[in-house]
């Protein structure tokens, strides 16, 4: 698991153990098993995306979302 994703998995965490509705919960569940076999691909491009928008670098976040919305490993 992401060790940056750790705060994500706790918070999931804390809402499936709120929830009832049993597709909700399903749901809530697969995020926290994609969420903790992250691939780095995914991981560094959430990171450059994560640092271009911090940067407000415009341009960046264009070519981030391009490229993800086009290859298929990206989980499209």
């Amino acid at each position: 698991m992401s060790s940056s994703r750790y705060h994500d998995i706790i918070e999931l965490y804390k809402e499936l153990d709120q929830e009832r509705n049993p597709e909700t919960r399903r749901s809530i569940e697969h995020t926290i098993q994609v969420l903790k076999n992250e691939s780095g691909k995914i991981r560094s491009m959430r990171e450059s995306l994560l640092k271009a928008h911090r940067n407000g670098d415009v341009e960046e976040i264009k070519d981030i979302h391009s490229i993800i919305a086009n290859k298929q490993e990206y989980g499209q």
